[in-house]
């Protein structure tokens, strides 16, 4: 899935999203992949990748798939982000929801 560079600022104010965390949203718009891929690509630690992933896929924006290797024992995780019309429909949904929450507190005042 193609991710316009446009969309981070969006990405950053709907889902909270700290740059490391759009950082990695971004890498995987390019193409699939492992913690220690994504770890090596951006320069941080794997543990430190791992929470900002867990925080992306919380928010749905990312999704961890397991994948057996052929002829080899156990599994391994890769991380994608869905495609392209359920990205959509989640940053639609999200974009109500935080218009909704922006005019409660507007309310407030």
């Amino acid at each position: 899935m193609e991710c316009p560079q446009e969309m981070q600022e969006l990405m950053k104010v709907l889902y909270n999203l700290s740059g490391s965390e759009t950082e990695i949203l971004y890498l995987l718009c390019e193409s699939e992949a492992r913690v220690s891929k994504i770890a090596e690509e951006l320069g941080k630690d794997r543990s430190t990748v791992q929470r900002y992933l867990s925080k992306l896929q919380s928010s749905g924006l990312v999704k961890r798939e397991a994948r057996v290797e052929d002829g080899k024992k156990g599994r391994y995780f890769v991380y994608r982000v869905p495609d392209k019309e359920d990205m959509k429909e989640k940053i639609e949904q999200r974009m109500d929801e935080w218009r909704e929450e922006k005019f409660e507190v507007l309310e407030e005042v």
